[in-house]
């Protein structure tokens, strides 16, 4: 793989400008700061598509009305371990954070939490939900719809969303979180590749004719992981966070990119499980680096350095990109300077 020749910025310059440009668009610090925080560990993780790249659409939701900066979210709390929290069209990444709370309030009272998520926005890297939930020693799962952009086994166009699944455990060093979209790539690469004018593999998605395609800008669907196994786990997301919530599902969910003058109104679910219910949780943290260990001793195949497990690749980005800086490529550099100007910020 070639060397990255990107330039590399500080993450604490980054995060201190996406905290300015959305207090500037009228969002109050505290939440700025949450949202900040999601987009910079995606960038930290290495999981750029996820990263400061939205930001520029964030903003423009605000202004347009469709983000509501300040919004009122309800709750419900139909059993003791189960919430029904209401979004308000708020910033997704805000609201899921509040969620997170509850679920982990939930859980130390009854072992468990599970909340469903209503009227939200995109929430950004959903492994950030993990990690939060996971650093405060519970098992977490979370879970997303989005618009329609997988194509299901055996179809021609395309009906469910990317629909991503994250599930952590707690660790004694990086902590364990598997991050997956449902379709062989997530939209958020293709949406990267359009900002930075530069093509896809052709095994990423296919154009409205049905046809591979190296043009970002022409894919009009994405293949499921892993056959019709990705397509019925989309299914049964949306299931949980479109039609559990009582919100649209499917093709029925507000288009991110295309329809940008209506709010989105997807839906997420937040699970947080006690571990300590079932053992102590320094003896579960023990048992899983046993396994960890062993799990490293699997020699690697031709062409592989090392077997790794899920989370594990992007807790060593973070520490190395903490220290040399996150790489931005110069089209969003660009972006992001001239977002700075129109808002007043100083990127």
């Amino acid at each position: 793989m070639p060397p990255d020749t990107r330039k590399r910025i500080a993450a604490g310059r980054l995060r201190g400008f996406v905290e300015r440009a959305l207090v500037a668009v009228g969002v109050p610090w505290v939440d700025a700061t949450i949202v900040a925080d999601c987009l910079l560990m995606a960038n930290l993780s290495g999981v750029d598509s996820h990263g400061v790249v939205l930001l520029s659409h964030y903003v423009q939701r605000i202004q347009n009305g469709t983000i509501n900066p300040e919004p009122n979210v309800s709750h419900q709390h139909p059993a003791p371990s189960l919430a029904l929290l209401d979004g308000d069209d708020g910033l997704g990444h805000v609201v899921t954070f509040g969620a997170c709370t509850e679920a982990m309030a939930m859980a130390r009272e009854t072992g468990i939490g599970m909340v469903a998520i209503r009227n939200s926005s995109h929430f950004g890297m959903t492994g950030f939900y993990i990690y939060r939930l996971v650093q405060q020693g519970f098992i977490g799962m979370a879970m997303t719809d989005t618009d329609a952009f997988l194509i299901p086994f055996g179809g021609r166009q395309p009906f469910f969303g990317t629909n991503p699944l994250a599930i952590g455990f707690p660790t004694r060093g990086i902590p364990i979180i598997l991050d997956m979209a449902t379709t062989s790539v997530p939209y958020g690469k293709i949406a990267l590749a359009k900002a930075e004018g530069l093509p896809i593999p052709p095994d990423w998605g296919l154009d409205a004719a049905g046809n591979p395609t190296t043009d970002p800008n022409a894919v009009a669907g994405l293949h499921p992981i892993a056959g019709p196994k990705g397509s019925g786990l989309a299914m049964v997301i949306d299931i949980f966070c479109s039609v559990l919530t009582g919100l649209a599902w499917g093709p029925h969910i507000n288009k991110m990119y295309e329809q940008i003058d209506e709010p989105r109104r997807i839906g997420h679910l937040i699970m947080a499980i006690d571990a300590q219910r079932l053992m102590p949780i320094e003896a579960f943290t023990q048992r899983l680096d046993e396994m960890l260990q062993a799990f490293h001793d699997v020699p690697p195949a031709e062409g592989h350095q090392q077997v790794y497990y899920p989370g594990e690749l992007e807790g060593l980005r973070r520490r190395e990109r903490s220290v040399k800086g996150i790489p931005i490529d110069a089209g969003l550099e660009a972006e992001l300077e001239d977002l700075g100007d129109r808002l007043g910020v100083a990127f």
